[in-house]
């Protein structure tokens, strides 16, 4: 982008200018536009347009066809092109809501559809995003609305059962309705007080996560009050044994849904 196809000055009737590599945006902050790989994505908004571009340090890298046998390149124009468009309009940025995020594949796959919530810091947007064709950028739009999000928590009953058996097996008998005890008490936890583990890499509703000690405690109580009371030392080093095994690593399942205003 050069001085000549775009004013770099400031204009009683422009809110903003650009210039190489930077962007005024209306309340006068400049910011510097992502360049080198390792800088984050910056979202820029056009509130008049209602559009949004993210802007990414490899919106700069020429584009390669082949043409025959050769290797033809051409320069990226997306970013100039937003730039240009909605020159002297406001522009700011948005920002991404930690966990506001809803994606209908598997986040490598190229072609999932995501939304996420986002906002300008009076307001709260969905960004849609989707590609086209594997050889296209990511398209960006911006809907009003939000995303209605609900997360239930699942203790798998394995190995976990087989762990209490061979830990009591005098009270095998018990064991089933135990377990069963135990889902019915994590499945109360909020996710939220959950240590983040990992996440699915096919299932982006999936996520995993590990208990904390005042969990770990609750669910000794839970044992006594199923009839291992006389073992409580026992079940607290068990648990804490189990913890540390990832036998008691949770499912996160999340129940997501855009809804639109």
């Amino acid at each position: 982008m050069n001085a000549q196809s775009m004013p770099a000055q400031h204009s009683p009737t422009h809110p903003h200018f650009y210039s190489e590599g930077t962007v005024v945006l209306f309340n006068g902050v400049q910011l510097s536009l992502p360049s080198q790989p390792g800088q984050a994505a910056i979202l820029l908004y056009c509130k008049p347009c209602h559009e949004v571009y993210q802007m990414t340090p490899y919106d700069t890298v020429p584009l390669y066809q082949v043409r025959g046998d050769q290797l033809e390149e051409s320069p990226a124009q997306e970013r100039d092109t937003f730039l240009r468009k909605h020159w002297g309009h406001p522009l700011t940025t948005l920002k991404r809501k930690k966990d506001r995020l809803y994606s209908d594949r598997p986040v490598w796959d190229p072609f999932r559809i995501a939304y996420e919530e986002v906002t300008d810091g009076q307001e709260t947007f969905l960004l849609k995003s989707w590609r086209a064709a594997i050889a296209e950028s990511r398209h960006y739009a911006l809907l009003r609305g939000s995303l209605d999000i609900a997360t239930t928590v699942f203790l798998p009953g394995e190995p976990l059962h087989g762990s209490l058996i061979d830990c009591f097996p005098s009270f095998t008998p018990l064991i089933p309705g135990i377990v069963k005890a135990l889902q019915r008490r994590v499945a109360l936890f909020s996710g939220k007080e959950l240590i983040p583990a990992y996440c699915s890499a096919d299932d982006p509703l999936l996520s995993f996560a590990y208990l904390a000690e005042h969990h770990l405690r609750m669910l000794v109580r839970c044992c006594c009050e199923a009839g291992l009371s006389s073992e409580r030392d026992r079940l607290w080093d068990f648990f804490i044994k189990r913890q540390q095994e990832e036998e008691l690593t949770v499912e996160l399942r999340q129940h997501c849904r855009p809804c639109f205003s």
